[in-house]
């Protein structure tokens, strides 16, 4: 017995080993970081254009309650904390994907072919979910895990130390270690919804055809993105930075982190591309009768390296399984 447990603890150090320094899952790091292909992707040149910034109306919570359309009570900003305004992004018609032989990793972002996309008006938080927001739709019994038929919305620090729910990390970290079917419980709670894939892309890069939502250069950097520094995740401040970090790379409508921090979670079923008869154009989810095993998610995390930073290209399209809960997975709402 004594050897079958040393050849245990070998093989757990041998796998940890093996793996790169940012993606064990076997040491507690995410594995996938929600990309599809594997590949080495050449670093994106830096383009020193840039777009200027637009920013949409900022709604408050109390506003959006009152709205006749609601879908429930929104509760108030003491009980979801003080980061919960919205910005109002009016009916817009933008090309959505990569725009081949001009964007960059048009190849590598699953996004093709670009097409027109006329979205109606709608709402998106300014920043991601935070911890203190949905510790609050726990405690109000919106957001509970079913172990019964195994429905885990959420992960907490007792799963893994690097999940921010029930730990010390500050009350403004964005909320990880939740899945699909989390960010949607906790969306429903609020009143609110999963932004569409379309309306997602829409908010983080306006409709001058931006690469990123800051303008389509600088490249990603820790000056504009909390991403992977010199030696840890989070410009080396480790997981993940407070929402709202990186002030001076917001995007065309004022949103904060549409690059980096956290993936986020939108409504959108997978597809490895926007080429099929049956893909919306009118700034809906693109849902299948049938759900597949993966859902779409955006914006690339913490953990994206500087070699990887196609991922927070404003038109990647990534999928991930419904209910992965790992430590890279975020959201924000839409109304």
């Amino acid at each position: 017995m004594r050897h079958l447990r040393l050849l245990a603890v070998c093989a757990a150090v041998f796998l940890c080993l093996s793996c790169s320094e940012d993606d064990c899952y076997y040491c507690g790091k995410d594995i996938t970081r929600g990309i599809i292909p594997d590949v080495d992707i050449p670093v994106i040149q830096a383009d020193t254009g840039s777009a200027p910034v637009d920013h949409g109306t900022v709604v408050d919570q109390e506003e959006i309650a009152d709205d006749e359309q609601g879908d429930g009570e929104v509760p108030d900003a003491d009980n979801t904390g003080t980061l919960s305004g919205m910005v109002s992004i009016e009916s817009t018609t933008f090309d959505m994907g990569c725009e081949q032989n001009v964007a960059p990793h048009c190849d590598k972002t699953n996004s093709l072919p670009q097409h027109e996309v006329t979205v109606p008006g709608f709402m998106i938080d300014l920043y991601e979910v935070t911890k203190k927001e949905y510790e609050a739709c726990i405690a109000d019994g919106g957001c509970l895990n079913d172990t019964d038929n195994e429905l885990i919305l959420y992960q907490t620090s007792a799963d893994s130390q690097f999940c921010v729910l029930d730990s010390a990390y500050g009350d403004t970290y964005p909320v990880n270690c939740v899945s699909w079917h989390g960010a949607r419980a906790y969306c429903a709670w609020a009143g609110k919804r999963l932004p569409s894939e379309a309306e997602w892309e829409l908010a983080a890069r306006g409709t001058d055809g931006r690469f990123y939502p800051w303008g389509v250069g600088p490249a990603p950097s820790c000056d504009n993105t909390v991403m992977y520094g010199e030696s840890d995740w989070a410009c080396d401040g480790g997981l993940t930075l407070p929402v709202g970090s990186r002030p001076g790379a917001v995007s065309p409508y004022g949103l904060y982190d549409m690059a980096g921090n956290v993936w986020e979670w939108v409504e959108d079923d997978w597809h490895d591309s926007y080429d099929s008869p049956n893909r919306p154009d009118d700034g809906s989810a693109w849902v299948d009768g049938t759900h597949p095993e993966n859902r779409v998610i955006r914006g690339g995390s913490s953990m994206t390296k500087a070699e990887e930073n196609y991922e927070f290209l404003t038109y990647g399209h990534y999928g991930s399984p419904a209910d992965d809960s790992y430590i890279s997975r975020g959201f924000r709402c839409a109304y």
